[in-house]
């Protein structure tokens, strides 16, 4: 092949930049793909069968029986594939796989943009305009998802690391959990903090309120799925959970969460004159770096507002101090994980904003899909029964 670079080939270079200026970059690409494509096929299926097009070699074997046109979309472009036809073999080509119409890597991108926020219909509109019409389908989205079941299965049924130094209990509300229900139901979640500093979303449960039968339910499975130790659970002020913990981890200690504490204490004073004092020293108190300095500015706290300490927001405060500094039997490393339920809360923020778009979930199914792919995506879980290069195989 001669290489147009070499002094004395200018017109040939010149033919090439005129028909690269005649079309645009991307139609110039897609036909030289094209042809790669359909070059490709020809020597897969010439290898195949022993002969290239038109030879005859006298012995019987498989022989060419036309083309047929397949239009395949990959994330380079749509490509208008010319597929040879055999007569007494059934070819398989490395350009396609077996019935699909699609890339892989064109269903990542189709995936990724409705985990991005996209609804369906921007998706279609996007890919068109991009593609083509008709090259990417309003239900082709949920049909991708619909293909993660058996993965979600294998995730939700998998073994669980035992000992977690810190477990993260907390829910989100959202509609269409149970379809013939407009009002919001919530999906508990169950997060683990490792002593190697590791940490994974263990499971989550769609539940029809958040009683002590629902989390009770979750804890069960975390536990019979091999979590039977845990050193400190934590949570935001709900009864539900503490007596649902203290059924299968009677020795753990129990946290509360000290954002959800100062969240309340300021709906409580609401209105005071001196709230966004008191929400101030309060704040201040967790940053004490021992249990020892904690009670002795706790003690400072109780000076300074001893006479208003008959409020009931402050009386509530108080009363829930011995729950909100568990953390301090932990090593300061695990500090940060364990004063709240964070950890939850971000991915809680990011699920809301991708759902945004379609404000509800169809069925109860969808609703399981749809977080188990963002759970994939939002906190890079490691899927444990894939090779790391499968584990975002599942769309």
């Amino acid at each position: 092949m001669r290489t147009l670079c070499f002094e004395g080939y200018y017109f040939q270079r010149f033919n090439r930049v005129k028909e690269v200026l005649n079309n645009s970059i991307e139609t110039t690409f897609d036909m030289h793909l094209t042809k790669f494509a359909n070059f490709w096929m020809e020597k897969e299926l010439e290898l195949e069968i022993g002969a290239s097009a038109y030879e005859r070699t006298g012995v019987s074997r498989p022989y060419r029986n036309g083309h047929y046109i397949r239009q395949l979309v990959t994330a380079r472009g749509v490509l208008d594939l010319k597929v040879p036809r055999t007569v007494g073999i059934k070819p398989r080509f490395s350009v396609f796989r077996h019935y699909k119409r699609r890339s892989q890597q064109m269903d990542d991108l189709i995936a990724e943009s409705i985990l991005l926020g996209h609804s369906t219909r921007q998706a279609r509109r996007f890919f068109s305009k991009m593609l083509g019409q008709n090259s990417v389908s309003q239900q082709l989205a949920s049909s991708l998802f619909r293909k993660c079941d058996f993965e979600l299965h294998r995730w939700k049924t998998r073994p669980i690391r035992d000992n977690a130094r810190i477990l993260v209990l907390d829910a989100i509300h959202l509609k269409g959990v149970i379809p013939w229900l407009k009002t919001a139901k919530p999906v508990l979640f169950a997060y683990a903090v490792y002593p190697d500093g590791s940490e994974e979303v263990l499971d989550f449960e769609l539940a029809n309120g958040e009683s002590i039968r629902s989390y009770s339910r979750l804890c069960l499975k975390l536990y019979q799925r091999g979590l039977q130790n845990v050193d400190l659970i934590v949570k935001d002020d709900h009864a539900a959970i503490e007596e649902a913990v203290r059924n299968y981890w009677p020795e753990a200690l129990s946290q509360d969460c000290i954002f959800h504490l100062l969240q309340n204490l300021a709906k409580k004073l609401k209105g005071f004159r001196q709230k966004h004092l008191i929400l101030r020293d309060a704040s201040w108190l967790f940053q004490a770096q021992n249990a020892g300095e904690f009670q002795k500015w706790a003690a400072l706290f109780r000076k300074k507002y001893a006479r208003i300490m008959n409020l009931p927001a402050l009386k509530y405060f108080v009363s829930k101090w011995h729950g909100a500094t568990q953390f301090y039997a932990l090593e300061p490393r695990f500090w940060p994980a364990a004063k709240t339920t964070n950890r939850l809360e971000r991915l809680f923020g990011e699920l809301r904003r991708r759902i945004r778009v379609f404000r509800r979930f169809p069925n109860t199914l969808s609703c399981q899909r749809w977080t188990f792919a963002l759970l994939l995506k939002l906190n890079n879980i490691k899927n444990p029964i894939l090779p790391a290069s499968q584990s975002q195989q599942f769309i």
